[in-house]
């Protein structure tokens, strides 16, 4: 069935035939509670009502028309997105990691304009994921996503992670920018520290940039806007995507105005990135993380769920299962694993339940936003009987 993919992603064991809400079923009519949600895409499950709408509204108008002429959905979901982060600009692109890349690629030309050209360098942390592309993937602190595929473009140094006094011997006057993930999440759901916090705004203040890379953290994932922001951090640009575009392919880098004023006509440019049906899902999901006491519902049931975890981690754990603690925040959350990772994603499978893997040894939940407390309670009792000695 699948012999004309290209064979990057391993074996996939499983066919997806249809969603609904914090579900979905396989070709042969199984069903499993989705804690993967497109790895962190799907925030309001599949087919959220109001997502699905704004799509089928636009479908009615047209579906592209490209960033020579202006688009009435993206205008609007630039002005509400700069509205909900505190920022002025925005470009849209189609993901992550082209994400990443023009917030690399607008550091460097704002120090340039600024008559710095030697301020060049980039700082990243060590197990961090910034993208695949090769600006984003020399910015990754992950050396197997780096290797076998040749020089990488220069400038770019990598610190441990949480490393205060790393951090500070790194930052000179070449540094540009700092791009940071709140949690650095592919690489084992690592939180930031308040410590290296400090020292980024300390950085920031010395003349780094901060560039925030939110796509896994930001939109409400962590039970907040923004991850940066519960750090006390106020970014210089800000990468979007993931969750943005509702399900379709969406990205945004947000930037100050000053940032903005850097970029002249023609310097960067996507042809597909602000595509208006994205836009129309993208207006959708912003509306939907801004109803009034939706982000304090997110914290309140992503706190019962991280508690019945640890019981969960306790138990285990007295049964002789090399389990706990439990990491992250919000719905960005997940527990370090002793056994067989791979074994247990596939035993999870087995009881009905979609899990994936950050790092070497984590199990990442990434449930819908929306969970409900039943689905809370399904999503343990699946877990219990999946973890097995």
């Amino acid at each position: 069935m699948s012999e004309h993919l290209l064979h990057n992603y391993g074996p996939r064991g499983l066919t997806i035939a249809r969603g609904q809400g914090s579900w979905v079923w396989d070709a042969e009519g199984n069903r499993y509670l989705d804690c993967v949600s497109g790895v962190a895409v799907n925030a309001f499950g599949h087919l959220h009502p109001p997502v699905v709408a704004a799509i089928r509204g636009q479908l009615e108008s047209y579906l592209h028309a490209s960033n020579l002429y202006l688009m009435e959905p993206q205008v609007r979901l630039a002005e509400a997105l700069c509205g909900a982060m505190g920022m002025d600009k925005a470009f849209f692109c189609n993901s992550g990691t082209e994400a990443n890349e023009g917030a690399i690629k607008f550091a460097r030309r704002h120090w340039l304009e600024k008559g710095a050209a030697g301020k060049l360098r980039i700082l990243s942390f060590a197990s961090s994921f910034h993208g695949r592309t090769y600006a984003s993937m020399a910015a990754t602190g992950q050396e197997k996503i780096r290797t076998g595929f040749g020089p990488l473009p220069e400038g770019f140094q990598v610190v441990p992670v949480n490393d205060v006094a790393a951090l500070r011997a790194a930052v000179g006057p070449e540094t540009a920018a700092i791009i940071f993930e709140p949690i650095l999440a592919e690489g084992g759901i690592i939180p930031l520290s308040g410590e290296i916090a400090a020292e980024l705004i300390l950085a920031q203040a010395q003349g780094a940039l901060l560039i925030a890379d939110e796509i896994q953290t930001g939109l409400g994932r962590t039970g907040e806007m923004l991850g940066a922001h519960a750090l006390g951090l106020r970014p210089d640009l800000i990468t979007l995507a993931k969750p943005l575009g509702g399900g379709l392919p969406l990205g945004a880098v947000l930037m100050r105005e000053d940032i903005a004023k850097s970029i002249h006509v023609g310097d960067h440019g996507s042809t597909f990135g602000g595509n208006p049906v994205a836009c129309a899902a993208g207006l959708a999901v912003l509306a939907e993380l801004q109803r009034e006491g939706f982000l304090e519902s997110v914290r309140t049931r992503a706190g019962g769920l991280r508690k019945r975890l640890e019981d969960l981690m306790r138990r285990k754990s007295a049964q002789g299962i090399a389990c706990g603690p439990v990491v992250g925040k919000g719905f960005l959350t997940g527990f370090r694993y002793g056994g067989d990772l791979e074994a247990l994603q596939k035993a999870c499978r087995g009881n009905g339940l979609l899990v994936h893997r950050a790092g070497q040894d984590v199990v990442r939940l990434l449930p819908p936003l929306n969970l409900s407390e039943g689905e809370i309670g399904e999503l343990i009792d699946r877990l219990d009987r999946s973890m097995l000695k």
